[in-house]
């Protein structure tokens, strides 16, 4: 039921003092739209109805009756009234935080929109278990999450061991994600941005083979073919054809891809996609196609005639022009071959050796034949020669022929 009355202390005090099935609605004759409205419980409020400049009609609550009195509801209600008539809605931030998404948990965001589009643009099968050391996070929304947070996680991790240089990596990868969601406007800003990353020794020294080492593994490689050509069940599946028709093959992936890897400088990920496509033996090339390298971008490695040979070789007993250059047993590419390269050092007496670290052998061995380091750049596929400087104590003149210049004849 509404009626039209001023809106005054003593009115609303005998106003308070009835009662009603339903409600008492009193609209005041001096503000339009100004309310008090009595409840069948007893309670009353006050409020404001009006039209916004785009015709909206809104009700504006102001507040309890008794919390407040008739002579506060009724300023507010003029600066209500005010504001709609300068055009503006005093309700307007209520309607933005209504409208506004609800921002994601860290799990939330990995699962369903960093991950799905992350895997669309780069190849990196490790990038799940590096979101796995920030776990602690995973249900707090992103807007949550301080720098902080990590400053402590990064400084206990170091404690356990963790070294600046990986601790780095896993904070950049971080930080990306954050990059990501403030792109995709889920958050307003990065909370990372002021969290440095550690200084680490970008020249530190690198391992490769001596010469010994190399023949020690070459050794290894051909006893291990002696040994697997007594019996071998490799070939005994259609992806193959037996050996004993082909002079000089391999008796299984191992060896065809270590000298691969020796010669070109290629990363495992990027031997693994390797495919017969990319492969030109007679323009003597590989392509590394920007999908499977780590950093997006094609480039080219010119094969030497070990690399050829290799590649002939392998091509051969495979009888494949097609597909991936290395398949298993089952016709699938390989994601590792840590058992048998692990096997093959221990026969070789080698240790603290990787796999990847063969591509830093054949950086070593190009810059100590006298490759400048821009080539050895290109070759590696680093998109800034920060990364190939490693090696620059390797040349062998590069800095002795620099201090001769300083030489003074006695």
């Amino acid at each position: 039921m509404g009626t039209i009355h001023k809106l005054t202390p003593a009115f609303a005090t005998k106003l308070s003092q009835q009662s009603t099935d339903s409600y008492i609605e009193v609209t005041d004759t001096l503000i339009p739209g100004f309310k008090l409205r009595l409840y069948k419980t007893g309670t009353m409020s006050f409020s404001i109805n009006y039209t916004t400049f785009e015709g909206r009609r809104l009700r504006f609550t102001i507040g309890k009756y008794g919390a407040l009195s008739v002579t506060e509801a009724r300023k507010i209600a003029e600066q209500v009234y005010a504001e709609v008539k300068l055009g503006n809605n005093p309700q307007q931030d209520k309607i933005d935080t209504r409208n506004k998404p609800t921002i994601p948990t860290l799990c939330h965001f990995l699962e369903s929109h960093y991950l799905p589009w992350y895997q669309t643009q780069f190849k990196a099968p490790k990038i799940r278990s590096t979101f796995n050391q920030f776990s602690f996070l995973n249900s707090k929304s992103l807007d949550t999450i301080t720098a902080w947070q990590i400053e402590q996680w990064r400084a206990k991790r170091h404690k356990e061991g963790l070294s600046p240089a990986t601790s780095n990596r896993y904070l950049s990868a971080l930080k990306a994600m954050f990059n990501r969601a403030v792109e995709w406007d889920l958050i307003e800003s990065n909370p990372l941005v002021k969290v440095k990353k550690h200084k680490t020794d970008t020249r530190a020294v690198v391992r490769y083979l001596s010469e010994d080492e190399e023949q020690r593994l070459r050794a290894a490689m051909r006893s291990r073919e002696q040994r697997l050509a007594i019996s071998n069940s490799f070939y005994n599946d259609k992806h193959h054809v037996p050996l004993q028709a082909i002079l000089g093959g391999y008796q299984d992936h191992l060896q065809p891809m270590i000298l691969l890897l020796m010669n070109t400088g290629m990363r495992r990920g990027e031997l693994f996609n390797l495919t017969w496509q990319d492969v030109d033996l007679i323009g003597k090339q590989i392509t590394v196609v920007g999908n499977t390298s780590k950093s997006g971008q094609t480039r080219y490695i010119p094969l030497n005639n070990e690399a050829v040979q290799v590649l002939r070789t392998w091509k051969a007993q495979t009888n494949h022009d097609s597909g991936h250059v290395f398949v298993g047993k089952h016709g699938n590419k390989f994601v590792n071959i840590s058992k048998s390269w692990s096997v093959l050092l221990k026969k070789a007496d080698i240790t603290d050796f990787r796999l990847h670290d063969l591509r830093h052998h054949f950086a070593s061995r190009l810059v100590t034949a006298g490759v400048d380091l821009n080539t050895v750049r290109e070759l590696l596929g680093h998109s800034d020669i920060k990364m190939t400087l490693r090696y620059a104590h390797l040349a062998p003149a590069h800095l002795s022929d620099a201090v001769a210049v300083l030489n003074r004849s006695s």
